[in-house]
């Protein structure tokens, strides 16, 4: 135990030191980054070589590759008349070929080429390369999603905004610089990280079944309800106004303010805490309504606070429970209320009128105490997931610029 915890305060003696700029023994600065000695930093060149796989452009439809923005990775277009595309030749990805948006490089596209991207075609826009032996992908894919990769692509990106900022490509290829430690290490690092992506994809899985369970559970108690009735017969609906300068103060004496989408959290606009003076307010337990798109979504108050706009309270008389889970199953609805108007917005008459089912007290309580077991194992395993999505962030800071070493590190905790 003693031994564990000198090693761990050697991490931590570590991380602060680099978080303060300076260089722990052992380590070396280059080119921004803090490395390991026997580590190097080494542009894209040194890694990958680019790849033209030319095709000539398809006479019938077929799919196209595009990368996401926020290097969240790759998606696929139907292109169902190539007439449209003005482009006469193409290019085709393998997988594992490393490709990036020239266009929204600056917002960070780039991704590594999945297997179901597989012989897909993609423009000049989209320059590809492909990994030599030296280079783990798995390691690269990750190496390629840090903070830093962005600002350099930004940097790369010269003029004004949006597609007037197109990526300089020779600046990509001879001065991305990037961490390279041996072939050994690459593939050591990415298991540990694959570790943390396996338990959050397991977590997703179970947190999309059970939400498909509820769905099902909610069709079946709220499809053919018996009787109906008007939700301004249950509950007050209080529409969120919009403050203005004379309502607010700066020395936490007021009430948060509750702004824009509902969500599970209340969002609260900061830093300003709005006077008792607002007289849309909502108290704890109501029930949390966005008004504005995506509208629909709610959530149960967990705050005494003004609402602003883009919110309504709903305070139910009783009910309360299967009222919100009602509101949860129709939320989908919704849409056909915003679509096509000016402001996008539910109004106060469509909630009021809203029908909703009538069901008997006893049957409320045990279809809420069910509803409620479901909330919170979707809660327990939300959180979960967040802080597996957490952990594997901060691991992949540490282990991917070599501040913490794999044999530190213990893929199984």
């Amino acid at each position: 135990m003693r031994k564990l915890m000198s090693k761990k305060e050697k991490i931590k003696n570590r991380i602060d030191l680099i978080n303060r700029g300076e260089v722990p023994e052992g380590y070396k600065k280059v080119h921004g980054y803090i490395i390991p000695n026997d580590w190097n930093i080494v542009p894209i060149k040194k890694i990958a070589r680019q790849v033209k796989r030319s095709v000539e452009k398809p006479s019938e439809s077929y799919y196209r590759l595009s990368v996401r923005s926020h290097a969240k990775g790759t998606f696929h277009s139907f292109v169902e008349n190539p007439e449209t595309v003005a482009m006469e030749e193409l290019f085709q990805v393998k997988e594992n070929d490393l490709i990036v948006n020239i266009t929204f490089a600056w917002e960070h596209a780039i991704a590594i080429v999945k297997k179901e991207d597989n012989n897909l075609l993609v423009s000049h826009r989209f320059p590809t390369y492909e990994f030599n032996s030296n280079a783990s992908v798995k390691f690269y894919e990750n190496i390629i999603k840090l903070p830093k990769i962005k600002k350099m692509l930004s940097n790369m990106s010269p003029g004004g905004a949006g597609r007037n900022r197109v990526l300089n490509q020779t600046d990509f290829y001879n001065s991305l610089y990037i961490p390279y430690t041996n072939f050994k290490e690459q593939e050591k690092i990415a298991k540990i990280l694959n570790c943390c992506d396996e338990v959050i994809e397991l977590k997703q899985k179970l947190l999309e079944e059970i939400s498909k369970e509820k769905s099902i559970l909610m069709a079946k108690v709220f499809k053919s309800p018996q009787k109906m009735i008007k939700l301004s017969k249950l509950a007050n609906v209080i529409m969120g106004q919009s403050p203005n300068s004379q309502n607010y103060n700066n020395e936490n004496l007021g009430m948060p303010l509750i702004q824009g989408n509902a969500d599970c959290e209340n969002r609260f606009t900061k830093p300003r805490l709005w006077t008792t003076e607002i007289t849309k307010q909502c108290q704890i337990g109501d029930i949390i309504m966005s008004v504005r798109a995506p509208a629909g979504t709610v959530s149960i108050s967990r705050h005494n606070a003004c609402i602003g706009r883009g919110v309504c309270s709903i305070r139910a008389k009783s009910y309360t429970d299967i009222l919100y889970q009602y509101l949860i199953y129709i939320e989908p609805k919704w849409k056909r209320f915003v679509q096509g108007s000016t402001f996008e917005a539910i109004n106060s008459s469509d909630i009021n009128n809203l029908l909703v089912p009538i069901i008997g007290e006893k049957e409320q309580e045990k279809i809420s105490n069910v509803f409620n077991l479901i909330d919170k194992k979707i809660e327990l395993l939300s959180y979960e997931l967040e802080q597996h999505k957490q952990l594997k962030k901060a691991l992949s800071q540490l282990l991917l610029t070599g501040i913490v070493r794999t044999m530190e590190a213990d893929c199984e905790n």
